[in-house]
């Protein structure tokens, strides 16, 4: 068999052994097991020590509008540190078709404020919604997170440090609790 034939066999041998590899890791992939944080991107939250600011350059850079700043106070602290509670001033923008959320820690403590503190202003958690967020909570506990916020029943924050990750999970259901009465 000439150097050209040999050529041509192998590419072609290559071709059908690289689809067939090709069409094992794909099918590998589709039969992941569902898990309870299987959902869909809710935000990317940023922590940052002026909110005013930082809201408004990623405004100006992708050119939509600002909405007013919104405090919030008294946010209890996860079941790990009963009787804590937090303070944040809250913008919120969406660029592209994702939300964005600018957090600036107010008085007192906070986990932003810790977040700062160690890294400055960047990325602080990405934000998940959920079918079950008491069972993603869970989950996550389950893989080595640790809940430190818990704004409401239907959100909650898992810092995910103790698994080996270097963020924050927020998990919101897929469709938010309707107002009480």
């Amino acid at each position: 068999m000439t150097g050209t034939k040999r050529l041509v066999v192998a590419a072609a041998a290559g071709c059908v052994i690289g689809s067939f590899v090709t069409v094992q890791i794909v099918q590998g992939q589709a039969a992941r097991k569902s898990t309870p944080v299987d959902g869909t991107l809710s935000h990317i939250s940023f922590a940052v020590a002026d909110v005013q600011k930082t809201a408004q350059a990623f405004a100006d850079v992708f050119q939509v509008p600002m909405s007013d700043a919104q405090d919030f106070r008294d946010i209890p602290w996860g079941p790990h540190f009963p009787g804590k509670v937090m303070h944040v001033k809250r913008i919120g923008l969406e660029i592209n078709g994702v939300s964005f959320e600018f957090l600036q820690p107010l008085d007192g403590e906070s986990p932003w404020k810790d977040f700062i503190a160690k890294n400055g202003d960047g990325v602080h958690h990405i934000g998940f919604s959920v079918a079950d967020v008491n069972a993603a909570r869970a989950y996550l506990e389950s893989k080595g997170g640790k809940q430190t916020q818990a704004f409401q029943t239907f959100a909650n924050y898992v810092d995910m440090a103790g698994a080996g990750l270097p963020i924050t999970f927020e998990q919101t259901p897929l469709q938010m609790p309707a107002p009480a009465k």
